[in-house]
């Protein structure tokens, strides 16, 4: 997978999971996105630890790209919210 494709794909994957985090009661079920990020943080916990902190990586040169302060600082908090650089416990 090239450089580019990665890095768009992760920041397509920044922007929005930054949306539905973002976006009102009313619009969003809260238990349905729970739901969500439980399962993508499901999906991402099985990547390798190099992949999880390239993925890290990715998601903060993400929200330096921002110009939208609220959004900027959902996305610095991908990571930690993840837990894409927790030890891996074997």
């Amino acid at each position: 997978m090239s450089d580019k494709l990665l890095t768009t794909l992760a920041t397509a994957m920044a922007q929005l999971i930054t949306t539905i985090d973002l976006t009102s009661d009313e619009e969003v079920d809260p238990d349905l996105a729970t739901t969500w990020f439980e399962e993508l943080a499901y999906t991402l916990d099985q990547l390798p630890p190099t992949d999880r902190l390239r993925l890290a990586a990715l998601f903060r040169r993400a929200a330096e790209q921002e110009s939208r302060p609220e959004v900027r600082a959902a996305m610095q908090e991908l990571p930690e919210g993840f837990g894409l650089e927790e030890e891996i416990v074997a």
